[in-house]
């Protein structure tokens, strides 16, 4: 806690200054310099360890720059498109915050970029994976993972090649992150003549899903793929399990967190999840097992999806201005134009802002933790007994 503690100071001393950044580079002295977190850290959708990759990020910086820290400032979007689109106001008006980690949903980001696109600060998200984002125009768009266009037909190749799934349910929790990961997956599965049904969608606020769970019952399915995030597919998985229906059960990364595995119970085990990230108990280099025994040092717990990620999205930033980067469009620049070795890959961007390399992981519920099981690739199937 004491590590944390230092953290917030930094913050809270970047925030009584009244100092600007000013609008050319200035790599001499230190300057007061921010980089914000923007996405859900309470309500349904809440996901701290997002954020928590970001922190280390920063705190692991500061402590190596103790005479020039990086401010870090959290806002809390619930998830919410409106929350995140008027926080997304306060960040672009403090001009000491040169970039934002996040947000870390699709709906969130679709709702936050045109403002930030309008204000020239540069974004670097890990986990809003719709793929339409990267198709706006927007020049400070950023993703360092592989969007759901990869996703979904990763999803259907493991359903079809390893599974043997020729019948699939697919339902999603209406949210745009949900419904059109569960499009995609629909549609890939359409092209290798599986048939989807039934095709519907829950009420993500709701705890009755009888009627979903009856239609799947009576069409007798082989496998069911869930689109959204993580509470309403805890409330239907149970009632799946509690119905009868054992077939494997397929979520996208909105699932791969560990309050899906407690959420459910026993009813988890053998349950996959999907996601453009590593499993953060994979220490196969020296940065990951770096980064696995500061954040357990750091937070006190084992890392959780998408830390790794996170990590490497705020490492961009701190590298940037590392390198004297000292403007937001100094920062964008910066991102577009270099490519960093980070802890989950090599990462640099293509003109929408795309990360140029990344296979989508599979990950299974075992002994109630989620596990690397397969990775896939240009629609090729690759688990460790293969290699």
């Amino acid at each position: 806690m004491r590590a944390r503690a230092f953290l917030v100071a930094a913050v809270l001393a970047l925030g009584a200054t009244t100092a600007s950044c000013g609008s050319s580079e200035n790599t001499g002295g230190c300057r007061p310099r921010a980089i914000a977190w923007l996405g859900a850290l309470t309500g349904q959708a809440r996901r701290p360890p997002f954020q928590n990759g970001a922190e280390l990020a920063v705190f692991r910086y500061n402590a190596a720059h103790p005479d020039c820290p990086v401010g870090y400032l959290v806002f809390d979007s619930q998830g919410d498109p409106a929350i995140a689109e008027r926080l997304a106001h306060t960040i672009v008006d403090d001009p000491q915050i040169l970039a934002v980690v996040g947000p870390g949903f699709s709906g969130e980001t679709k709702a936050a970029m045109p403002i930030f696109e309008k204000a020239g600060l540069p974004v670097v998200t890990a986990s809003a994976t719709n793929p339409t984002l990267a198709q706006q125009g927007w020049t400070v768009f950023h993703r360092v993972v592989g969007n759901d266009a990869a996703q979904g037909p990763a999803a259907a190749a493991f359903l079809t090649l390893t599974l043997g799934a020729r019948r699939v349910a697919i339902i999603d929790d209406g949210g745009l992150y949900g419904k059109s990961l569960g499009d995609l997956v629909a549609e890939d599965l359409g092209k290798r003549g599986v048939v989807v049904a039934p095709r519907g969608s829950v009420d993500a606020t709701g705890v009755d899903y009888s009627a979903t769970v009856a239609a799947i019952a009576d069409i007798g399915v082989d496998a069911v793929y869930y689109g959204g995030v993580t509470e309403p597919a805890v409330r239907l998985l149970r009632q799946l399990r509690d119905a009868g229906i054992t077939v494997p059960f397929m979520g996208g990364d909105g699932i791969f967190d560990p309050s899906f595995v407690s959420g459910v119970g026993a009813g988890s085990e053998g349950a996959y999840a999907t996601c453009p990230c590593l499993d953060p108990d994979l220490v196969d280099t020296e940065s990951r097992k770096d980064f696995n025994a500061a954040y357990r040092e750091y937070f006190r717990e084992s890392p959780v999806g998408y830390g790794m990620e996170y990590s490497d999205a705020a490492g961009l930033m701190l590298a940037a201005l590392d390198s004297g980067v000292r403007t937001r469009r100094g920062m964008d620049a910066w991102i577009d134009a270099t490519e960093t070795e980070g802890i989950t890959k090599s990462i640099s961007f293509d003109a929408a802002g795309e990360v140029r390399e990344g296979p989508i992981f599979v990950l299974q519920v075992q002994a109630g933790r989620f596990k690397q099981v397969a990775s896939v690739l240009n629609g090729r199937v690759e688990r460790p007994e293969d290699s």
